[in-house]
């Protein structure tokens, strides 16, 4: 009886762990100048910031580019993440920055 109540809870918390919610986030670079900025979409992410910002830095500074790289918190909402994404895009625009579109698969997002 004992087992059979365990492999139950067992069974009700896999789906639980499974359809963890994902948190949402992207990455901006710029160039030292700020003449170039490097901005990705949005994507799913497991990794802190920290991580995602020497990933995304690598990637992109393997192009012979030097850039600081900032990526915000990963979010649960990926709309606001979206949102966020669509500012940095239209306050470095109006700075007059050339910005260019990096997909999140260009770097290594996930472990």
């Amino acid at each position: 009886m004992r087992r059979s109540i365990a492999l139950v809870a067992v069974a009700l918390a896999l789906p639980a762990l499974a359809t963890a919610t994902p948190r949402w986030t992207f990455c901006v670079g710029a160039s030292k100048s700020g003449a170039d900025v490097w901005i990705t979409d949005v994507f799913a992410t497991e990794r802190d910031r920290v991580e995602l910002e020497g990933a995304f830095k690598a990637t992109i500074e393997r192009s012979g580019a030097r850039i600081d790289a900032q990526c915000p918190q990963p979010r649960e909402d990926k709309t606001e993440a979206v949102n966020a994404q669509f500012e940095a895009e239209e306050f470095n625009r109006k700075l007059g920055a050339t910005l260019h579109a990096v997909f999140a698969g260009a770097f290594p997002p996930r472990r």
